[in-house]
């Protein structure tokens, strides 16, 4: 008898149509989906093993991991995907992956290296430092914090005087600051990105009344089906550079037409993606990385 994998789905909420769609996905696929609760999970090392706990079982070993984390419990995902890597388990994402994707100012760092072009962006920690940014981006500019999704932690100043009290407030809260130079487009594009292919995309427009076009802010997203070629190339360039397996990434266009990476999500969301285009990227997704985990050399980290 030929043994069924497990697929683990890190996720804190089963209700969410991501989540749920993924483990219908993985039932299609003829595997056995596991449902894990990150803060359920109880990690053990001992000499020179590892184990997993989860509720008071041992958790049995998964042939594949997806992660489903949200930015308040990146380290735990980060923690849980070491141990599953470590046991053989095929990683939708790596846990380095996850951690660098999900800081905004190092991921672009990292993006840069790799020769991918991004908005002008300032990171500082002192307030001595803030005029010289805000007279370096010029205004209007967009302040970010550090970690963060869904449009939630990004706030635009219109006069430097709004700016320099925003970014003082963010400096005192948490000892850093990112602001960026404000793109005038109210469209982006999320480009999916699943091992090295571009799957999907979409076009999204911000609400009049909000400059950010996620739609978790109520932006309009319409299919992309023809997908420019330097945007897909872009899109990949960046997943590869984080080291994602799969992943969203934003794209904007410059004042000069020039196309810019706003940010790469490791854990984009399903509804949106799929609603506008019509496709099934979670059985996409699923039968993709269940190739991935029965090939010869399964992990995708280091």
């Amino acid at each position: 008898m030929v043994a069924v994998p497990r697929v683990a789905i890190l996720s804190r909420h089963v209700e969410l149509y991501s989540t749920r769609r993924l483990l219908d996905a993985v039932v299609a696929a003829g595997a056995d989906p596991v449902l894990l609760q990150p803060e359920q999970c109880l990690l053990m090392l001992h000499d020179t093993q590892a184990a997993l706990y989860y509720g008071s079982s041992p958790l049995a070993p998964c042939a594949a991991v997806i992660p489903r984390v949200g930015t308040p419990i990146t380290h735990l995902g980060a923690r849980l995907l070491r141990y599953f890597a470590g046991e053989g388990s095929c990683c939708l994402n790596s846990a380095g992956a996850l951690e660098l994707s999900r800081d905004k100012f190092a991921s672009l760092q990292a993006l840069v290296a790799a020769g991918v072009a991004v908005p002008q962006t300032a990171y500082f920690t002192q307030a001595g430092q803030r005029d010289l940014a805000v007279s370096s981006l010029g205004m209007p500019l967009v302040q970010k914090l550090l970690s963060g999704s869904q449009g939630v932690g990004v706030s635009l100043a219109d006069t430097p005087a709004a700016a320099r009290g925003m970014l003082d407030t963010v400096l005192h809260l948490q000892h850093e600051a990112m602001a960026q130079r404000f793109l005038s487009g109210r469209q982006d594009i999320r480009v999916i990105v699943l091992f090295g292919k571009v799957i999907a995309a979409m076009r999204r427009e911000a609400f009049a009344e909000d400059f950010r076009s996620n739609l978790h802010c109520g932006g309009r997203a319409s299919a992309l089906p023809d997908l420019p070629e330097d945007f897909a190339v872009i899109a990949r360039r960046s997943a590869a550079a984080l080291g994602l397996g799969f992943a969203g990434v934003d794209i904007m266009l410059a004042e000069d037409q020039r196309p810019l990476v706003l940010e790469v999500n490791p854990v984009p969301s399903l509804e949106g993606i799929e609603a506008v285009t019509g496709q099934d990227i979670a059985g996409t997704l699923v039968k993709a990385l269940l190739r991935q985990a029965s090939s010869p050399s399964p992990q995708l980290q280091p």
